[in-house]
């Protein structure tokens, strides 16, 4: 690791209502924590670019695919895909969202950064990162977990609710029109 980066400890989002954004702070494994202004249209960006990060994290349904009888191949990518995706569920209700945030951090910035653009960056094989590009010319770049995803999808549900946005309507209808579309009455 250089000294710019450090491991994710703690994450806390939130909404303030005196400056109607979310306020992202992210705690570091060094005991410094990086802070960041979400505004409404960029957490619209930040909420479809996890949403088709978590979507890239997913196998693919060829992943679950039947496999060939003659192909023991098959069998054990099969059972392989299983046990990931099992191990990924019980690591997401591992998930930690009752204990408080540490607010003792040394702020690396004296003011929270303005992020003006949210985009996922894949860099080879490596895990998608999510880039927040901010209005003082920096980046704050998280590579992203199925863990990590749900814990801020989740968290960003709880503070667009409190601060009152409409983010997740326009997903939710989506979800049920695809979902309709592809129901047959017996």
């Amino acid at each position: 690791m250089t000294q710019n980066e450090s491991a994710i400890e703690q994450i806390n989002l939130g909404y303030n209502e005196p400056e109607d954004r979310l306020l992202l702070k992210v705690g570091l494994a060094d005991k410094t924590e990086v802070a960041v202004w979400i505004t409404r249209r960029v957490c619209k960006l930040m909420w479809s670019a996890l949403h088709a990060a978590s979507n890239a994290l997913l196998p693919t349904a060829t992943h679950f695919a039947a496999p060939t009888i003659t192909t023991p191949d098959g069998k054990n990518q099969a059972i392989k895909n299983f046990i990931q995706a099992a191990d990924v569920q019980q690591r997401i209700e591992r998930l930690d969202f009752k204990s408080e945030y540490t607010s003792d951090r040394l702020s690396r910035s004296e003011e929270p950064m303005l992020a003006v653009q949210c985009m996922i960056v894949t860099i080879g094989n490596l895990p998608p990162q999510l880039e927040l590009q901010c209005t003082n010319g920096q980046a704050v770049k998280i590579a992203l977990t199925h863990e990590l995803v749900h814990a801020v999808t989740s968290m960003m549900q709880l503070a667009t609710r409190e601060a009152g946005w409409d983010l997740m309507m326009d997903a939710d209808t989506k979800l049920v029109n695809i979902i309709s579309a592809t129901q047959t009455l017996h």
